[in-house]
């Protein structure tokens, strides 16, 4: 499992962990932003969590810019949102995307004044890369243009959190920055953990917001994340961006004292990250990316965190109990060590966990999906077998001055696989990190077992679609190519969108 675990003070290193120091509480001033001590405002002073709107298929999703700011942005059903899509296993997800953006962008992108070109990639699920589905390389609309998009969920898809966003080459980092992302729940993770049934269900997307030097807007919103003053790494550069919770800064979310709530969390920062952790509670964790703890071990339904690092792209599904009566509690994340060449990653705090909090109707979790749990388990002497031999395929994230590449070689849309696999089987892959900067891993329909670090065998190995690779270290990994639908070609990338903008990305063919 990525992430660290703390117990008192001390810090248990389980999978795919960063460096993490506590940050000093001592006051801020740096090149404009001056923040001192905690928030004078009374503790829940903050707005209700938002809600999420609802969209089942057919679903038409229109980019479109902020008619205020000029970013570009999604709406749907006549309003400026990114609604959480409902799938079950088995079914389909039928999508008309439509590119209203104008033809002249005052944004600017990695290579100069954005082209307003816009798809959708529909992250984690295990479905084709060929259009209409998840095909993030062939489909693309320009202004005026549209998309149809028809994703067949397959049978044994693992329910859990998933979510879209858009990936045009070149221009995935600012359209993210602007928020055009959304939520994918497939339905069913009930069948995995019965005790979410009960339990009021909320999901918590996190995006950003720009934080501007000498701007007093900038500085009342670091004053009310009560960002720290410290860099737990060796940047020295200034915090360009704080975290917002479903497009709010520092929300209330109604909990009672003693009440279970389940929580999914997905980190849609373009390089942010979230290292998560509710205030002196842990966090009962049952799936991470969409994948349940069961579904690969029955015997393995959770795992009681006190706290989760989430890299950008990253999502937990979790129990979070309420606190005692009276006590303060908050969701925050803690300072991130991103490296000598990373980008600052402060503390902050997130949201309030607030009894009194007023807010909308609430929902609990839906039972769509009648069928008994799909379990597919590792065998343990094929895992072990897996674990023995060398890789079969080595990724090699490297950076310079002119740009950023994977195995020596920067992507261009026009050339060919980097790597051809066949599918029907499981293989070892290594991820190296010759860099002074944490590089987040993704690939594209599947999921991998991350089962190695830097050398070392993991005490728990978990199941994701994004994990962590440290500076000057690698990750080893058992990549799930057994499913026979997922044929054609696809993408690995570094999942810091800028990074995989300026080339940290290459081509795989399924056949």
């Amino acid at each position: 499992m990525q992430g660290l675990i703390r117990k008192g003070r001390e810090k248990r290193l389980i999978g795919m962990s960063l460096t993490w120091k506590a940050a000093t509480t001592c006051a801020l001033l740096i090149g404009g932003y001056a923040v001192r001590g905690q928030d004078s405002r009374p503790f829940g002073a903050g707005p209700p969590l938002p809600g999420i709107p609802e969209a089942k298929s057919p679903i038409t999703l229109l980019a479109v810019n902020d008619p205020v700011t000029g970013k570009s942005a999604f709406s749907s059903a006549g309003e400026e949102t990114a609604p959480v899509i409902h799938a079950s296993p088995g079914s389909k997800i039928t999508l008309d995307y439509q590119n209203h953006l104008s033809s002249h962008s005052k944004e600017v992108c990695v290579d100069g004044p954005c082209m307003n070109m816009t798809n959708l990639h529909f992250h984690g699920l295990h479905v084709s890369p060929n259009a209409p589905q998840d095909d993030v390389l062939s489909m693309m609309a320009m202004p005026g243009q549209s998309l149809h998009y028809v994703v067949e969920i397959p049978e044994d898809q693992p329910p859990g959190l998933y979510w879209y966003h858009t990936h045009p080459h070149g221009e995935s980092y600012q359209q993210s920055l602007d928020g055009m992302s959304g939520p994918i729940v497939i339905d069913g993770i009930e069948r995995y953990v019965p005790e979410v049934r009960t339990m009021t269900e909320r999901l918590l997307i996190l995006r950003d917001r720009e934080l501007k030097r000498n701007d007093p807007e900038s500085i009342a919103v670091l004053k009310r994340v009560e960002m720290r003053p410290a860099s737990c790494g060796g940047e020295s550069e200034e915090p360009e961006r704080a975290f917002t919770v479903n497009g709010v800064i520092r929300p209330r979310i109604m909990i009672s004292s003693g009440e279970k709530q389940f929580w999914r969390i997905v980190n849609a920062s373009p390089d942010l990250y979230a290292d998560l952790e509710v205030d002196s509670e842990s966090m009962t964790v049952v799936a991470f990316d969409g994948m349940p703890l069961a579904y690969h071990d029955p015997l393995h339904k959770k795992e009681i965190l006190q706290h989760v690092l989430l890299p950008p792209a990253g999502r937990v599904e979790a129990i979070v109990t309420g606190p005692p009566a009276g006590a303060r509690v908050s969701l925050r994340s803690l300072c991130v060590d991103t490296g000598p060449d990373g980008d600052p990653n402060r503390e902050m705090v997130l949201a309030d966990l607030d009894e009194s909090a007023k807010e909308e109707a609430t929902r609990t979790i839906r039972e769509t999906v009648a069928a008994a749990p799909v379990y597919k388990p590792l065998v343990l002497r094929e895992l072990r077998s897996l674990e023995t031999t060398d890789p079969q395929f080595t990724v090699k994230f490297t950076e310079d001055s002119h740009g950023f590449y994977i195995n020596d070689k920067k992507f261009t849309p026009g050339a060919g696989p980097m790597v051809t696999v066949k599918t029907g089987n499981y293989v070892h892959w290594r991820v190296a990190n010759d860099t002074r900067e944490i590089h987040p891993f993704h690939i594209h329909q599947v999921h991998f077992l991350v089962f190695e670090e830097n050398g070392t065998i993991l005490r728990r190995p978990e199941w994701m679609d994004t994990v962590n690779v440290n500076p000057g270290g690698s990750v080893d990994l058992v990549m799930d190519f057994t499913d026979p639908i997922i044929r054609g070609m696809s993408l690995f990338h570094c999942h810091l969108l800028k990074h995989e903008d300026k080339g940290m990305m290459a081509k795989i063919l399924f056949q």
